[in-house]
């Protein structure tokens, strides 16, 4: 294709096949660029698997589908697809995907296009809306609080936002979400893979912070957009669920101590661990959550205590 780059797409399937098929479909209509996708089957039963590819166009040159017969975890599994997207297909671009958004024919070339005017040192986002009321914007990013120590402050309030136009300029942000983010291959060369921290929960942050630190842009550009279902992934899509209070919470305290030093530190891991147990503490008090988030936050600050001794591989192990 003429004046075309290369781009791997990697998505990630879990027991979800209706939202991975139609997610593929999505990208294999994408137009303006040489596409690959991978399509990572992370763990799920043979059963399922089965079913996958029997909803999938496997006769498509351009899709590739990847069988991990043991769950390793998303961190384990984008870096596979990462691995094959720079290293065996030694493409241009790869762009990162959760498998429950349906994205525009033209988002992958308008993302490519914004990263190329900031000369591929950049990673590049773009507008999320909602799937279930497709006018309204779910994220685009966080802004630079005033305090510089993990004070990304979101853009769009409450995740649902009618689009009026308001985020219509493109703009340099504080923190992008792997929702879907389009790495070049120049910034991976410099940063690199996922951290195997993390299994699930702050591996975007990490990555981002990595990637600004070698020099490199956040990029939000308001012409490429997805539609994403949200919130259906990890606890049934419950926000308050223990499980996600956990992950969570090992993971800012991680991502304190990984990328801070110092006062700043110790100050970034006193306020998550104080104010945090209080907000708990305020939403179970209100109804809004159940004891047993307040016993996987302080378990979370009791395994990060071991882990910032040892420092080991996140294997995924949640109590909740």
């Amino acid at each position: 294709m003429m004046n075309s780059s290369s781009i791997v797409v990697i998505t990630l399937n879990y027991n979800q096949n209706d939202y991975t098929s139609k997610c593929a479909l999505s990208v294999l209509e994408s137009v303006g660029e040489d596409i690959h996708l991978v399509v990572i089957d992370n763990g799920s039963t043979e059963d399922n698997f089965r079913e996958l590819k029997s909803l999938l166009p496997l006769d498509d040159s351009r899709l590739t589908v990847h069988r991990i017969v043991d769950n390793i975890g998303y961190v384990g599994g984008v870096n596979v697809g990462l691995k094959i997207a720079f290293e065996q297909r030694n493409s241009d671009y790869s762009l990162v995907m959760i498998n429950h958004p349906i994205n525009h024919s033209k988002a992958i070339t308008e993302l490519i296009q914004t990263a190329k005017k900031h000369d591929n040192k950049a990673i590049v986002s773009g507008k999320v809306y909602n799937y279930d009321e497709q006018d309204t914007l779910q994220f685009i990013g966080n802004g630079k609080g005033k305090t510089g120590l993990l004070d990304f402050p979101a853009f769009v309030k409450n995740r649902r936002e009618k689009d009026l136009g308001q985020y219509d300029q493109e703009m340099e942000m504080g923190m992008i979400d792997d929702i879907f983010w389009l790495i070049p291959k120049l910034v991976f060369d410099q940063v690199g893979y996922y951290s195997n921290y993390f299994f699930l929960y702050g591996e975007q942050n990490d990555y981002a912070l990595r990637a600004v630190k070698a020099g490199n842009k956040l990029i939000y550009t308001p012409n490429a957009k997805i539609w994403h279902k949200g919130k259906v992934t990890t606890a049934d899509g419950d926000s308050n669920s223990p499980k996600i209070e956990y992950w969570r919470s090992f993971a800012v305290m991680k991502i304190a101590v990984l990328h801070f030093s110092g006062a700043d530190s110790k100050k970034l891991l006193s306020q998550w661990k104080y104010k945090r147990t209080l907000k708990v503490m305020i939403w179970i008090l209100t109804g809004k959550s159940k004891f047993s988030s307040l016993k996987a936050h302080l378990l979370a600050i009791k395994h990060f205590k071991f882990w910032n001794k040892v420092r080991y591989v996140d294997n995924g192990y949640n109590p909740f």
